[in-house]
């Protein structure tokens, strides 16, 4: 951010950008896009920043695939706020209750069996992101999905 002088001011953070998509999966290029921009705006390292888009993105996808048995439009809303240590990206949705931390872990397949498709991604997203939180509060889905990492990485 410039300064009327040509210097750059420090960005005032924790700063919070909210976005809404339809239960539509080509709507989630719009987050990966937002979210690419807000990486490259406060620079957030390159590795984290990656692991927030594979979570984000498994995570949207699975609330549209499976939240809602018929085919009527909804939307998901999507809070991105980045602080000076981290990213919290919030989803919040109507569809079915569905918790991720309930999930069982993937079943690793018998000696010489092919792995199932499917079935890892939640696994993944622990693994990308330092905490998960989930919440039914009046009908909605609650996910909060907390990565800590380097902000203000200049580019390279």
């Amino acid at each position: 951010m410039k300064k009327p002088d040509g210097h750059s001011a420090p960005m005032c953070l924790p700063q919070t950008m909210n976005f809404v998509i339809r239960n539509d999966l080509a709507d989630i290029a719009h987050l990966s896009e937002a979210l690419e921009r807000i990486g490259a705006e406060h620079g957030i390292d390159p590795k984290s920043l990656t692991q927030l888009q594979v979570a984000l993105d498994e995570m949207v996808s699975n609330v549209i695939r499976y939240g809602w048995p018929e085919q009527v439009t909804h939307h998901i809303e999507v809070r991105i706020t980045v602080g000076a240590d981290e990213v919290i990206i919030e989803i919040t949705d109507d569809g079915r209750i569905f918790d991720p931390l309930q999930a069982s872990p993937p079943v690793p397949p018998a000696p010489g069996q092919r792995p199932r498709p499917g079935g890892v991604g939640i696994h993944m997203v622990k693994q990308l992101v330092d905490t998960i939180r989930f919440a039914r509060i009046e009908g909605r889905n609650h996910l909060t999905l907390i990565k800590r990492c380097a902000i203000g990485v200049p580019p390279r």
